[in-house]
Formats: structure tokens, C-alpha cells, sequence
């Protein structure tokens, strides 16, 4: 076989690949959809509007989503009803220290992560009692931070995103906008600790 013709076979095999990808990956159109689908997706339309005139993305991460939920058990739509209630009551603050701990964890290698979730399901195996006891000891245990604030960047109100402020603080007075302490003009920052297994 000539060197021109395996060229074009190889490039026609590409194209018609890369085409196949292309169709695959391409949101559906609103009639294309089921209907648990569609009634799953419509609630979320009356705030974005027609699904047909969203991006792409949205479209597809709305049918991901919907996908899921009709797999799951009633168990785990309890559990993540449940759940997607308590990220609902969560301030703004909160939020971002959810997201930077699920980040941190997402960093960790698969046997740190490994053995935190088992940790945590070691622990939620425990009886009531012990459990609480155990919450018990912990908050027993003496901070070497004892008498820092606790939130020391939670704002008095969420900040607008967007806004020139990081968490409500004023930029510009100290670097990278941390407050100073009462005491003198030292900068408080905080202390990051790696998550490391017990």
C-alpha cells in the first residue's frame, strides 16, 4: 500500500471518529428526552428558561443530573434530598470551606483517601453513645490556637461575588487583605494544616 493512500485511509478513519465523538457528546434537544427526564429538568427551567435555548454544557449537565437521579434507590434519593437540604442552610462561608475541604480531599492519595472514608464509616458504625462520647473528647482536647477566633475571615454579611473583598474584608490594608491583630500591627493568617490519617 502506497504511503498517500494509508495517509488518507488513517485521516478518513480520524475524521469519522472525531465525527462520532462530535454527535455523541452534542446535547440533546428538549423532544429527545424522556419523559421522567423531562419532568425531573422542568423545575429547573422556570428560573433558566426553554431547555433548547440553553448552553450546551447546561443542557448536558442538567441530563447527567436527571440521569442519576432516576438510578438511584429511594434510600439514596432520601440521602442526597437530605443532603442537598443541610448544603441549602449553609452560609456563603460555610460553602467555601465545604468546597476547599472536598478539594483537600480530592488532593489526597486513593490510600489517604481510603483510609479517612473508613475512618469516618468506623466511626458511624459506632453505637449513639459512643459516638457522642467521642465528640465529647474531642472538643476536650486544648487547641494550641486557644483564644484565636475561630472564624477569623467570616464576614458580618456574604460578600456580592464579584465584590473587591475576600470575605468580606477590605483589600489593599494589609497583604493579601488579612486583618491585623489587636495587639499590634502583625498580620493574622491562617494556619493550613495538611489532612494526614490519624
Amino acid at each position: 500500500m502506497r504511503l498517500d493512500s494509508l495517509l488518507r485511509r488513517s485521516a478518513l478513519i480520524l475524521t469519522t471518529t472525531l465525527m462520532g465523538v462530535g454527535i455523541a457528546l452534542a446535547a440533546p434537544a428538549w423532544k429527545q428526552l424522556t419523559a421522567p427526564q423531562q419532568a425531573l429538568i422542568e423545575p429547573a427551567l422556570k428560573s433558566q428558561g426553554a431547555f433548547d435555548t440553553l448552553p450546551e454544557p447546561r443542557r448536558n449537565a442538567l441530563v447527567k443530573g436527571a440521569d442519576r437521579w432516576l438510578a438511584m434507590t429511594p434510600e439514596q434519593r432520601t440521602a442526597a434530598t437530605r443532603q442537598f437540604q443541610q448544603w441549602q442552610q449553609l452560609n456563603t462561608v460555610e460553602k467555601v470551606a465545604v468546597l476547599e475541604r472536598r478539594e483537600q480531599f480530592r488532593k489526597l492519595s486513593s490510600e489517604q483517601r481510603k483510609t479517612l472514608l473508613d475512618a469516618r464509616k468506623h466511626y458511624l458504625d459506632l453505637p449513639l453513645q459512643q459516638q457522642i462520647n467521642l465528640k465529647e473528647q474531642f472538643n476536650l482536647i486544648q487547641s494550641p490556637f486557644e483564644g484565636l477566633p475561630t472564624h477569623p475571615f467570616a464576614p458580618a454579611t456574604p460578600t456580592a461575588p464579584g465584590s473587591s473583598s475576600v470575605f468580606g474584608l477590605p483589600l489593599g490594608s494589609t497583604p493579601f487583605g488579612l486583618p491585623l491583630n489587636s495587639i499590634g500591627t502583625t498580620v493574622v493568617a491562617p494556619v493550613l494544616a495538611p489532612l494526614t490519617p490519624p
